[in-house]
């Protein structure tokens, strides 16, 4: 009976992400944005991103006192990848390929 009651929930939660996403996906084909909207919605990505790295950032508690080194390393490594290369999917994978060899090294 649970498993149903998951499945049931699961099934309404894709269900409700489908019917708020694609309305506006097909509204947009055939409506234009005034180019000072269309500029704007160029950076809610990277705001979205932001939004989502920044709390681990400034939340994050070493362990026994110390500078977790991996974390911040790879930190490190993915803003200068953000900074260089402007894309966050490049920025993404230096910061997950850098702790993941950081991790392995230390």
């Amino acid at each position: 009976m649970r498993e149903l009651a998951y499945s049931a929930a699961i099934a309404a939660a894709g269900l409700a992400t489908y019917l708020t996403r694609f309305p506006p996906m097909l509204l947009g084909r055939h409506l234009t944005l005034p180019p000072r909207m269309a500029r704007g919605m160029r950076y809610i990505p990277i705001g979205v991103f932001a939004a989502l790295v920044a709390p681990a950032l400034w939340q994050h508690v070493p362990s026994h006192g110390s500078i977790h080194l991996p974390f911040w390393g790879a930190t490190a490594v993915a803003l200068c990848a953000a900074w260089k290369t402007k894309s966050p999917l490049w920025t993404m994978l230096a910061g997950v390929v850098c702790i993941a060899v950081l991790r392995a090294a230390l």
